[in-house]
């Protein structure tokens, strides 16, 4: 679990589970804002399953910056309040945002899966034969 506390509100992000799947694991979270009885959750194709920074800044960017229609209607934006506290505290949440995008970059990259590998090939050949 982590929390960062903004404007008054602090969002909670906690992991709730892992999945296995043909393609990797997959990371199940619960993101919430206190004040509030909107819940959310992520999901992420990973192997790890702490809430890092990366998780973090994933939570933040896609349910309160990016604005998906998804989020308005059944995430964390669903609520007015926590709307009017984003639109308040933007700059705020951008700057965290920042902060956490910083300090993602210093964690150890994570090992890729065979798939990964395989898609990464895929895409140079395809990019060598498009600069040919």
């Amino acid at each position: 679990m982590r929390s960062i506390t903004i404007g008054g509100r602090t969002l909670t992000v906690t992991h709730v589970g892992t999945e296995t799947s043909e393609y990797g694991d997959i990371q199940r979270y619960r993101i919430v804002v206190s004040g509030s009885d909107a819940v959310t959750h992520l999901s992420s194709l990973s192997s790890k399953s702490a809430v890092d920074a990366d998780v973090m800044a994933s939570a933040i960017d896609a349910e309160l910056l990016l604005e998906y229609a998804g989020s308005a209607e059944s995430g964390l934006l669903r609520d007015p309040g926590i709307r009017e506290w984003r639109n308040r505290n933007r700059q705020r949440i951008e700057q965290e945002l920042a902060r956490l995008r910083e300090e993602a970059a210093g964690l150890p990259a994570e090992q890729m899966s065979n798939l990964e590998r395989s898609l990464w090939r895929a895409f140079e050949m395809q990019e060598k034969d498009n600069n040919a």
